[in-house]
């Protein structure tokens, strides 16, 4: 072929490979020198595995001697727009997830009169369904308020 250039194609070819090569040595250079990933496990907090619902976090976390009931940092964009700092049952009212909500309870969360109010309202502000059919089913003895004005928000 005239006026092609054959070490342009080879440099065209080689560039993602070599584009690869030095993101991997800059990600594992990052890894030793212990900078988190993003979305790492061991990174996670009881209260945004539980508004992921990931199981084996949750699991994972509650073992290693994780409170279910202390409040933990939740990021920002995982449920909300900003940081805060919630229960793990309060963060799964709001992301609309419940899967782990069972495991915490079973490994002592406590759902009473003084956190019902604000997990019920959390459930209804959200539409969260699941949630309202669990803490019915789960507090038989303590009926959830009819009125969520005077109760705090958590969303």
């Amino acid at each position: 072929m005239k006026g092609s250039h054959p070490q342009l194609l080879l440099v065209a070819a080689a560039l993602p490979a070599f584009a690869w090569v030095i993101f991997s040595l800059v990600w594992l250079a990052a890894a030793a020198a212990g900078v988190p990933r993003g979305f790492d496990g061991r990174t996670m907090t009881l209260t945004e595995a539980t508004a992921v619902a990931s199981h084996a976090d949750v699991a994972r976390l509650l073992q290693g001697g994780a409170d279910p009931n202390a409040s933990y940092r939740l990021r920002t964009g995982l449920v909300r727009n900003r940081e805060t700092v919630m229960t793990p049952l309060e963060a799964a009212t709001g992301a609309i997830r419940t899967g782990p909500v069972q495991m915490l309870v079973d490994h002592g969360a406590r759902i009473d009169g003084s956190n019902l109010p604000v997990l019920w309202c959390s459930a209804v502000a959200r539409r969260n369904q699941d949630m309202q059919r669990f803490l019915r089913a789960y507090s038989p003895n303590t009926h959830p308020p009819g009125d969520c004005a005077g109760v705090r928000s958590v969303w």
